[in-house]
Parts: C-alpha cells; sequence; structure tokens
C-alpha cells in the first residue's frame, strides 16, 4: 500500500504541503482573514453563538463568518453586496468553512479592495468588471490543469491529480445557478466547495483561481491535514518540528481590527464529520470604530 509523506511524522509537526486544493482548512482567526478597515467605519456584529458579520459603510457589502454545526462541512464563509441592504443580494460568494483560510483569505483581500474603489467612486461593486473569463483560469492552465467542455454549456478545469476542479457554466442557463464553483478533495466527497452567483465580478473569482493555482504551500499541522487525500500531497519544504499549535497562522494580520471571534478550525474537512463550532469570546454587539 502507497505510503503518505506524512506517515512518518508526529501530528504535532508543522510542514508545508501542496497542493493548496488538498492542504485543509488551516487554523485561523478572522483578523487574519479578514482585512476589514473597521476604522473607516465598517461594524463588526456577532452573537454569542458563533456567526460574526462585518458590514461597510452605507451597507453595499457584508462578510459573514457562519459556524454551523449542522453544516456538513461546518459552515460557510459569505460575501454578499447590496444595493439596497432589505432586498436580496446583488451578487453572492460562498465558501465552505474547511475551505483553506489562504483562499478564504485572498478572496477577502480582493472583496475589501473592490469595495474600498467603490467608496472612492472608482468602481461599482453592483456591476460587472471587464475581467474576462480567460483571466479566471488562465492561473490553473498555467499550473497544469486540464480543460474539458461539455454540450450542455459548462467547462471544466480539473487539477493533475484530478482532486481540483472549477466549473464555468459560460451559457447560463437557470438565472439563479452559481457561474462559477469550485470544490477539492474526492469526488464524491469533497472536503470543501466554493460558489460565486452569475453577477459576482469576474475580479473576485480570479483572485481566487489566482490563489487555488499557487505554488507557495501551506503551513499545516499534520493533525489538520485531511486524512483521505494525504497520499496526493508533496512536501516541498522541510519539516518545521519546533512548534507546538495544531497549525500555522496566517502570513497577514489586519492591524487596524477591532479584537475578532477566534474561528479555529480543526481536521475539518471530512464531509460527514463537521467540525465542532468553536466557542467565540464575542465583543458587543453591533460594536464600531
Amino acid at each position: 500500500m502507497p505510503l503518505s509523506p506524512l506517515d512518518d511524522l508526529d501530528d504535532h509537526d508543522v510542514v508545508e504541503v501542496l497542493p493548496r486544493h488538498l492542504a485543509g482548512p488551516g487554523v485561523h482567526d478572522l483578523a487574519d482573514v479578514w482585512p476589514v478597515p473597521f476604522g473607516q467605519d465598517w461594524t463588526l456584529t456577532h452573537s454569542s453563538d458563533g456567526p460574526a458579520i462585518a458590514v461597510s459603510p452605507g451597507m453595499r457589502l457584508l462578510a459573514g463568518h457562519m459556524p454551523s454545526e449542522s453544516h456538513v462541512r461546518g459552515g460557510e464563509w459569505l460575501v454578499a453586496a447590496h444595493k439596497d441592504p432589505f432586498r436580496p443580494a446583488t451578487w453572492t460568494a460562498t465558501l465552505d468553512r474547511s475551505t483553506p483560510v489562504e483562499l478564504v483569505r485572498d478572496l477577502y483581500t480582493a472583496v475589501i479592495a473592490l469595495c474600498e474603489a467603490d467608496r472612492r467612486g472608482e468602481r461599482d461593486l453592483l456591476r460587472p468588471d471587464d475581467v474576462r473569463p480567460q483571466d479566471v483560469y488562465l492561473p490553473l492552465l498555467t499550473a497544469g490543469w486540464h480543460h474539458t467542455v461539455t454540450t450542455d454549456g459548462v467547462q471544466y478545469f480539473r487539477s493533475p491529480d484530478g482532486y481540483g476542479v472549477l466549473q464555468h457554466a459560460y451559457v447560463q442557463k437557470n438565472g439563479a445557478a452559481p457561474r462559477w464553483s469550485a470544490w477539492g478533495g474526492p469526488p464524491d466527497h469533497p472536503l470543501w466547495k466554493a460558489t460565486f452567483s452569475p453577477a459576482a465580478p469576474a475580479s473576485l473569482v480570479a483572485a481566487f483561481t489566482s490563489s487555488l493555482a499557487s505554488p507557495v504551500p501551506l503551513a499545516r499541522a499534520v493533525s489538520n491535514i485531511p486524512a483521505d487525500t494525504r497520499l496526493y500531497l508533496t512536501l516541498p519544504a522541510t519539516l518545521t518540528d519546533s512548534v507546538a499549535h495544531p497549525g500555522a497562522p496566517a502570513q497577514s494580520r489586519a492591524t487596524s481590527a477591532p479584537p475578532l471571534p477566534s474561528a479555529h478550525t480543526s481536521e475539518a474537512g471530512a464531509p460527514g464529520n463537521a467540525p465542532t463550532q468553536s466557542a467565540l469570546s464575542a465583543p458587543p454587539v453591533g460594536q464600531r470604530r
């Protein structure tokens, strides 16, 4: 039986792994994921049972972290853009909570940049941008992903190991169906999934696929790496064996953010075994700076 490169390591050992779509969710705090300029009138709200919501000035953009023990993959990360905050969103992006945290953070970085450009009058976050579909999947093709097209208006981009997929519905037969979807893990029970509604700016999807295809390895404790896909991982860097915590923190941290609740994730990817919801030490509801 083939051996995983992790078989001789201890659970607390931290390694750098590729490909990103099989690395597992990692361990993180919301301050690592949300580069939100709270000092510029963004609002943070969350409740004692876990959900956290950051809202932009004017309430045109909402970022949400929604843990759920009933969700098969532990809950969701959410982005929603609104013309009217009391009506359905103009566009949304939704990622399972088990999505690798670096992919989530890179998407939110692009979202916040778009929101700030909208605030300055340089962009309209409610309107499609001029990014072409080719710009979304070019990073994947450059990284060696395979391309197939079906006769029903859908094309697929699959990683060399077959465990990473981007789906593009370039012919929209159902206006409510996602235009872009991505997932990682075994086809019958993915570790994570991300979806972008039809009106979501293509630049945000491109930011996500660029992170997905990045050759920069992700730091993970062995205990945080899903067991189902360990045979497909490579360890391009040497073992860091002096780390005692289960996972590695994100590289960049939002310095202007107020204290945010923890969003720690354990070995969460396996569908059917949702991770235990973390206890969140919440600041007052509707905290504002």
